[in-house]
């Protein structure tokens, strides 16, 4: 008598694949600029919307900059600080929830201390006149990173904090990298003089201040950065 084979013995089972599950895009980080001039609003947007993926909105005031963030919940804000409100708004906005990553925007790095800025709770500080726009995109990359206090386009920077800059000029004031472009032409300090309207002596002082940041003692040394770095803008 013949016995009937059941069709599924002798065979193995394929093995259970469970379905690809499609991983949603991550969400672009939303940056809010806070500042009152027009002219720093739109440059900042314009540097992150070109240089990074972030969504960009504006705020003139810190009262607005509160009420924008509300709706928005921007994961980093970058905002005015100066030395007379500078640590109250960092506080402000702070106390936001979730707490977004803080940028301390400076205009005037002689008269705020970065450390000061970190200290109220700034996670990073940048003199706006003397970083690039690569600086700024490569600052704020890392800020979202999570990378902790950063400091950019200060001559000195706190011990505590990591430099960001891309530029050994960047510490330079602009009257310092007009001294040093004009030294790249191969001008003299009585030449530089006359092309500035200085005194002699006052060209010397800022040549002296320009071989103490840069590191650079010899005429020669800084006519070798000066062509290398991109012309006064």
């Amino acid at each position: 008598m013949a016995i009937a084979t059941h069709p599924t013995l002798g065979h193995r089972r394929p093995a259970f694949v469970a379905p690809r599950l499609q991983q949603r895009p991550r969400p672009a980080p939303h940056a809010l600029i806070v500042h009152h001039a027009d002219v720093v609003r739109a440059g900042v947007s314009t540097v992150l919307a070109s240089g990074t993926d972030c969504e960009v909105t504006n705020a003139a005031s810190i009262f607005e900059a509160l009420r924008v963030a509300q709706a928005r919940h921007p994961q980093i804000v970058l905002f005015d600080y100066s030395a007379r409100e500078g640590a109250e708004a960092c506080r402000l906005l702070a106390g936001l929830w979730p707490r977004p990553r803080l940028v301390a925007l400076v205009g005037s790095p002689n008269e705020v201390d970065p450390g000061q800025a970190i200290e109220a709770g700034a996670d990073a500080v940048v003199a706006l006149d003397s970083v690039s726009r690569e600086t700024l995109v490569a600052l704020v990359g890392r800020v979202l990173d999570g990378v902790r206090p950063l400091v950019a386009g200060f001559a000195g920077s706190p011990r505590e904090a990591e430099r960001v800059d891309d530029d050994p000029t960047a510490v330079l004031t602009p009257r310092e990298r007009e001294m040093l472009y004009l030294i790249g032409e191969g001008l003299s300090n009585r030449e530089i003089a006359e092309a500035l309207v200085l005194s002699v002596k006052t060209v010397e002082t800022h040549r002296a201040n320009l071989a103490r940041k840069l590191g650079i003692r010899s005429r020669a040394g800084l006519m070798r950065l000066a062509i290398s770095s991109s012309p006064v803008s």
